[in-house]
């Protein structure tokens, strides 16, 4: 009887040895952050979910990256700050944010840049593209692009042509690119925090502001300013981002674990892309059914638009222009 009973008890001290082994080993090498100021049901938001998904598959569960959405970790600025040091490992960012510390960026963010949807993913999925995912080779790198959509204007008056825009009090996004184009329009512009856009249509103090279709319906903006001019006036592609110390830590793991990121990174671009269509087509159809109007302006009203800012393209560099020049014959 006494062997049986040294012998169960080898048999559990076993057990629970190889049980503590497993529980050790399922544990993830390395915990990641990734921080995104959008909500959690926006595409972004989801991608970011959806490459950390496919990250820790891929990694056999050595990489977990834990996502932050709703600006838990901080506003865009503050939060790429972070990443510049190493506190935070992964975001995503407007290149709006981003053109405030890269001034290269600040072509993708000129007007009428892109002609379409295709044409900018032409453009960033090729050598043009490449080439300003480099530019970030510091303490921060460059993984992939994100959708964001086309920017068009909404009023509480109807606009119809550029001479109607003329002295309306319009908000734009708080960066000096967007103030100068709405000058060139002959619009008054103002700067004020996106959370206040809503209740300054409310009380009539601006006249419209200008944004992507799923921003304009999940704000509200839809309930107060029931007109859109389709523009179209600029495609602010944004990028996912990871920091110099993440990616020396991956590399100390398994350095062909950076391969891993670099594919979940393409792959959840990819999956933003889809995402991002759906919501703007149902973005429409939800304006619609709001009673707002829609108008699409004609080829000959658009051109009018485009040579309204032609200044900021008479200003540029040499090399800024032969950039914009080898984009637009892509």
């Amino acid at each position: 009887m006494k062997k049986i009973l040294i012998s169960l008890l080898v048999v559990l001290l076993l057990l629970v040895s190889c049980s503590k082994k497993e529980a050790e080993e399922s544990k993830p090498l390395l915990v990641l952050r990734y921080g995104d100021n959008q909500p959690e049901y926006y595409p972004t938001t989801r991608a970011a979910r959806y490459f950390s998904q496919i990250v820790e598959e891929k990694s056999g569960g050595r990489i977990e990256i834990e996502v932050y959405g709703d600006g838990k970790l901080g506003s865009e600025n503050e939060v790429f700050r972070m990443l510049e040091y190493g506190g935070v490992d992964f975001m995503r960012l407007s290149i709006g944010t981003l053109s405030a510390f890269y001034p290269e960026f600040e072509i993708l963010q000129l007007p009428y840049l892109f002609s379409s949807s295709d044409h900018m993913w032409r453009v960033l999925d090729g050598e043009v593209g490449e080439y300003f995912l480099s530019l970030l080779n510091g303490d921060s790198i460059g993984l992939s692009w994100f959708d964001a959509g086309a920017r068009s204007i909404y009023t509480r008056d109807q606009i119809e042509t550029l001479s109607d825009l003329k002295g309306k009090i319009i908000r734009t996004q708080e960066n000096d690119q967007m103030e100068a184009i709405f000058s060139l329009f002959g619009a008054e512009t103002i700067q004020i925090p996106y959370g206040s856009v809503y209740s300054e249509l409310m009380k009539r103090t601006i006249d419209g502001a200008e944004n992507n279709f799923p921003s304009y319906i999940y704000t509200g903006h839809s309930d107060v300013a029931k007109f859109v001019f389709l523009d179209e006036h600029m495609r602010l592609p944004e990028i996912m981002i990871m920091s110099r110390k993440a990616m020396e830590e991956i590399s100390a793991i398994d350095s062909d674990l950076i391969y891993i990121i670099y594919e979940a990174a393409m792959e959840a671009s990819l999956y933003e892309r889809q995402l991002w269509k759906e919501e703007e087509e149902k973005a429409k159809r939800d304006a619609i059914k709001n009673s707002c109007i829609i108008t699409y302006p004609t080829e000959e009203e658009l051109a009018k638009w485009k040579e309204a800012v032609s200044p900021i393209y008479d200003e540029l560099s040499p090399e800024a222009a032969e950039m914009v020049e080898r984009i637009r014959l892509i």
